[in-house]
């Protein structure tokens, strides 16, 4: 933003400009879509800069100062201030400072609002419309504003291709990580100031509270993104919804069950959609795994790329799916306060995960298992999936040497009997064979990625 209420001027000179031209059409979705949730102040502001800028013609509507703006709409300058905050947070308004000729000024450059096409397609902007009008009025806007776009199929499915699947990495891409040596760089997501999520943009999202009242949340919001791999507009939505109405503070219950309904609802859609068409599917990824065992190196790629890209939730989630179980609210849990402790980043959790459902073919989380491994883990420095893959081999190297020495012997010579994956280092120098490599491989031959 480039004002606050404490550096705002009124008396600073202004122009105002659209970027396209806005149609009565625009106006319409504005008052009817955009309006519940904007306010009053914020579309009378809306509205004035359009009729200004209409009036000017071609060129910029320009004023000396804001003070006509203040008294016509009845605005005191924080008022002001925060209707123009809520046009910018809606890409209703870009707000830019200057000079000219010397003088600082303000430019002002009204957007277009969304077609309401566009608008009941945006979870979030639809989501908060749903919020502030109820269920009732939201059905009826949305019918005023359905396009007739032909009768749908009978058992009719969205069969389009994504990006990914059309378009892959070039093999140029994958460069070899010798060079590689700055921490920074490869460090993963432990604490949440490392994350790229944008709190307070999010923040600024959110309705119904203050910023002050979503930053005492701030610990459970960040954990909760880590663990759902949610984006700034999917979370301000969730925490918009869990907002008590009397002291306008994050309900943390309501919050968390959100959370979970919402992801379980989304998975449940999407493996119904994947049993429907489980057939095809089937017949066409068979020649496609063929290619990937003769060189040994995808599978692991694979893997990688999933305890990189995907959040533990949904980490979990897939190889559940491949066995054909659920998550259940223990791991839920589990995995959230592994989060929360922050003693291991996202990939080394996931492959943690990996570790205990596939390696060792348990049904589900265990927690004292799992503390045990993500504690020691933690003290030996396991901060990759790479570092956690080397450690589970070694884990597994050193449980076969033990099987395979005599029960007795004269000469025998007493082990130290070190507790699991105590040393990284020495896990990453052993030379994994090639053999261990694929019979590990082999368990997630179904093992699926995100497109």
């Amino acid at each position: 933003m480039v004002d606050s209420v404490e550096n705002f001027q009124a008396a600073k000179p202004l122009v105002i400009d659209q970027s396209s031209s806005i149609q009565p059409e625009d106006l319409s979705v504005l008052f009817n879509l955009y309006l519940p949730f904007l306010g009053a102040k914020a579309y009378a502001l809306y509205q004035f800069f359009y009729e200004e800028k209409k009036g000017a013609g071609q060129v910029p509507a320009s004023f000396q100062n804001h003070y006509l703006i203040l008294d016509s709409l009845s605005l005191s300058a924080p008022d002001f201030v925060r209707a123009r905050k809520a046009l910018e947070g809606l890409a209703l308004l870009k707000s830019y400072q200057g000079q000219q000729m010397g003088q600082e000024k303000m430019r002002y450059v009204l957007q277009k609002p969304l077609s309401a096409a566009a608008f009941f397609k945006e979870d979030l902007l639809s989501g908060l419309l749903f919020h502030y009008v109820g269920e009732e009025r939201y059905l009826a806007l949305a019918k005023r504003y359905q396009q007739n776009a032909g009768p749908r199929l009978n058992a009719e499915q969205d069969v389009s291709a994504s990006f990914l699947s059309v378009f892959d990495l070039p093999e140029s891409s994958q460069k070899p990580k010798v060079a590689l040596n700055d921490q920074a760089a490869e460090r993963p997501r432990t604490g949440f100031s490392q994350l790229s999520f944008d709190f307070d943009g999010m923040a600024e999202l959110v309705h119904g509270t203050t910023v002050d009242k979503i930053q005492k949340a701030r610990e459970l919001i960040l954990t909760q993104q880590v663990l759902y791999g949610l984006n700034e507009a999917e979370m301000a939505t969730a925490v918009t919804r869990s907002i008590n109405l009397d002291d306008h503070e994050v309900n943390k219950q309501a919050f968390l069950a959100y959370l979970a309904q919402t992801w379980a609802s989304k998975k449940q859609e999407k493996q119904l959609a994947e049993m429907e068409k489980s057939p095809a599917v089937d017949s066409k990824e068979q020649p496609v795994a063929q290619p990937a065992q003769r060189t040994g190196n995808k599978k692991l790629a694979g893997l990688y790329r999933a305890a990189n890209e995907l959040s533990p939730i949904d980490f979990i989630w897939q190889i559940k799916q491949q066995n054909s179980g659920y998550v259940t609210q223990n791991e839920r849990r589990m995995l959230n306060d592994l989060v929360a402790n922050r003693i291991l980043p996202v990939p080394a959790i996931n492959m943690l995960t990996y570790l205990i459902l596939v390696d060792m073919d348990q049904a589900d989380l265990k927690r004292n298992l799992l503390d045990t491994i993500a504690n020691s883990w933690a003290k030996a420095g396991v901060r990759t999936a790479e570092d956690a893959f080397a450690a589970i081999m070694a884990h597994n190297k050193k449980s076969k040497e033990r099987t395979s020495q005599p029960k007795s012997g004269w000469n025998r010579q007493p082990v130290k009997k070190e507790p699991a994956f105590t040393s990284n280092e020495a896990a990453s120098q052993q030379k994994v064979d090639s053999d261990a490599v694929k019979d590990a491989l082999k368990l997630m031959k179904n093992y699926k990625t995100k497109d």
